[in-house]
């Protein structure tokens, strides 16, 4: 099940290098012209081998391209827990959530702050700065909140927000309300604070870099006391506008406040942005989810990337927005009950919605038999009364719409042409601790939940499960032909997406971020240069084939 492809890669730099050699070489008309086809080849093939490196930078959680997806070649099977394509490996100061961004030489995080001993809840952050092709630390600063969370939450924390960065200005977030922007030298350029409304504060709103602008999520209200962060001190302020959360967008360069949306977002929802064939962009953000959240309507909608008007507004009654908001060029895409539905982006009326539970494929793995079985025109084997995917694990990816199911351990998949749903059970964990690899199906080891200095940093026992269903999981990532699902247990389900059929020769590798029952991980992964880039509570880690 496991297979590995060792990755060359030469930078773009060489390619205009060896061109300029070529041409000021004073070479014979004789020569040149007998040489010039093999030199050609020659450029050709170092070109070719320049573009397999894929992108040079993953500046924003979402990448390069606002939507997860990038084109490049990355190592399919890795195994921190014996080593395996690992590069280096580097301490983290506390546990967090947020996605390594990577520009250039630099890479950046966010982490709790260092802890003397066991603790649930945190407030204070930090924002990292490592050299990313060694993973020595550069510099850390402190980003204050007023809001207290619990620490490495299945529904976020403060170290939620990934940070954004263009190649000179760095912003970090600190989700209990702050926002931090300081120069590749770590001097600070501006900075702002706000008071978070509720205790709610889903994982998933992830700052966009577009524009020079970073758009991210917060209350529009400045003068909210500290008790509106709790959950009785935000019931008695009501559902009023005045403390519904927007989409804000601020100049990167200096703070200054570019604009608001007209449309509200929950907390739940992962806004994408998405730029159009003709230059003009497009944000697709939700309301709705779990404990009520008070913006409305509950529904989708499409805002200007520009000046964060609305285009249009759909209400969905019941919707739950913790999912990624995900559309093309001419349709949105969401799960609404156990349906899945599309939505015309020109108008935002719903163009067609088909079922995830009838007459749908599945590839079952069958212990008794010790392989997998094919079962076709039955109902889904999940209870009706639960929901249809793991929070934010779906993605669109060529013609096919993927998750991770809430039950069952099965990644699935929407033909968005046919309306085909197909289900590959996989297993929930892999053990490579000894010689002797373990797959185990059912249940995951639990975690231990402490971070590298040996510290319980977990309040919700929720945090020590498998990370399947209620949990706002890190969002997949696809790199070329294949699919990067990870999971809270450090699991790494690697699939060629564009397989025929789902089953389980889509599986590449089951790879794993360290240790099970001692690695925990609600981060998704990058990817720049050729290499990937993961982090757990207790470590960052670079991964690539090229591993010296």
């Amino acid at each position: 099940m496991t297979k590995n492809h060792a990755k060359g890669a030469v930078h773009k730099t060489g390619l205009s290098r060896l061109y300029y050699t070529l041409i000021r070489n004073r070479f014979s008309l004789f020569l040149g012209i007998a040489l010039r086809p093999f030199l050609l080849l020659l450029v050709w093939l170092v070109y070719s081998a320049s573009c397999s490196e894929g992108v040079a930078d993953w500046p924003q959680a979402a990448g390069p391209n606002h939507n997860y997806r990038v084109h490049g070649n990355a190592s399919t099977a890795f195994s921190v827990t014996r080593g395996a394509s690992v590069r280096w490996r580097t301490s983290l100061p506390n546990t967090g959530e947020s996605t390594p961004i990577v520009f250039g030489e630099r890479l950046f995080l966010t982490s709790h702050q260092s802890i003397s001993n066991d603790a649930e809840s945190g407030c204070e952050i930090y924002g990292l700065c490592f050299d990313a092709v060694t993973g020595q630390e550069l510099w850390r600063r402190e980003l204050p909140a007023s809001r207290v969370t619990d620490m490495a939450s299945g529904f976020s924390d403060n170290t939620a927000a990934s940070p954004v960065t263009d190649g000179k200005y760095v912003c970090f977030i600190n989700v209990g309300g702050s926002i931090q922007t300081f120069d590749y030298s770590g001097n600070l350029i501006w900075q702002k604070t706000w008071v978070p409304f509720g205790r709610h504060h889903a994982r998933q709103q992830e700052p966009i870099l577009y524009n020079g602008n970073v758009i991210f999520l917060r209350t529009v209200a400045d003068d909210l006391s500290i008790e509106a962060t709790s959950k009785e001190g935000a019931k008695q302020l009501g559902r009023g506008e005045g403390v519904w959360t927007r989409l804000h967008a601020y100049d990167l360069a200096t703070g200054d406040l570019s604009w608001i949306a007209e449309s509200a977002s929950s907390v739940h929802c992962l806004s994408m942005l998405r730029v159009a064939k003709d230059g003009s962009s497009r944000i697709l953000t939700g309301r709705g989810g779990g404990h009520q959240p008070p913006e409305e309507p509950y529904g989708l909608s499409l805002i200007d990337g520009d000046n964060g008007k609305t285009l249009w507004d759909a209400p969905v009654r019941s919707y739950n927005a913790h999912q990624n908001s995900v559309f093309t060029d001419t349709f949105a895409a969401a799960f609404i009950g156990f349906e899945h539905h599309t939505f015309d982006l020109t108008r935002g009326s719903s163009s067609k919605a088909s079922s995830l539970l009838n007459n749908a494929i599945y590839r079952l793995y069958e212990p008794n038999q010790s392989q997998y079985i094919s079962v076709a025109g039955m109902d889904a084997p999940t209870s009706k009364r639960g929901r249809p995917i793991t929070y934010h694990t779906n993605c669109i990816v060529g013609n096919y719409h993927y998750f991770r199911t809430h039950e069952n351990h099965l990644i699935g998949r929407i033909d968005l042409a046919s309306d085909k749903v197909e289900y590959l059970q996989v297993p929930v964990q892999v053990d490579r601790r000894t010689a002797e690899e373990k797959l185990l199906w059912d249940r995951a080891i639990a975690n231990d939940g402490r971070n590298r200095d040996g510290f319980i940093v977990y309040q919700d026992k929720r945090a020590t499960l498998d990370g399947w269903g209620h949990v706002s999981a890190a969002s997949p990532i696809v790199v070329g032909e294949y699919l990067y699902m990870p999971t809270m247990v450090g699991t790494v389900y690697v699939l060629r997406w564009n397989s025929e059929r789902l089953t389980e020769e889509s599986i590449v590798s089951i790879s794993d971020l360290g240790p099970p029952g001692s690695t925990w991980s609600l981060s998704s992964l990058s990817y720049a240069g050729g290499r990937l880039y993961a982090r757990t509570m207790k470590d960052l880690i670079c991964i690539t084939d090229d591993a010296r």
